[in-house]
């Protein structure tokens, strides 16, 4: 996986572009549970393919918020404290209409 630093990403902290290329903003260029976290989406676009990936990603909040608790179960992996903050982004970030508690709900199912 390529990564490369751009701060022509100002809306995130990282973004999986393709199977094999994240976009990161400067400030997170070493933060390791972010890249595992974008790792995680090159690895669901290779599996699903990156057209399809993209289109279900941007069309369907069910499948949004599956690959989005995917890639953050990674980064709880690796901190489990994050929890509440992750819950948060997850909750406001990804235009799920879901709640805090509700996110929390999702990203602790099937631990």
């Amino acid at each position: 996986m390529k990564v490369v630093c751009t701060r022509m990403l100002f809306w995130a902290n990282g973004m999986a572009v393709t199977p094999r290329l994240v976009l990161v903003h400067p400030s997170c260029e070493h933060d390791a549970v972010l890249l595992a976290h974008e790792a995680v989406h090159c690895r669901q676009m290779r599996e699903q393919g990156t057209l399809r990936f993209i289109w279900r990603y941007l069309t369907s909040r069910r499948h949004r918020l599956q690959m989005e608790v995917e890639a953050y179960q990674v980064q709880l992996a690796h901190d489990p404290r994050r929890l509440p903050a992750v819950a948060a982004a997850l909750a406001r970030g990804y235009w799920l209409g879901i709640t805090v508690e509700e996110a929390k709900a999702a990203l602790l199912r099937g631990r």
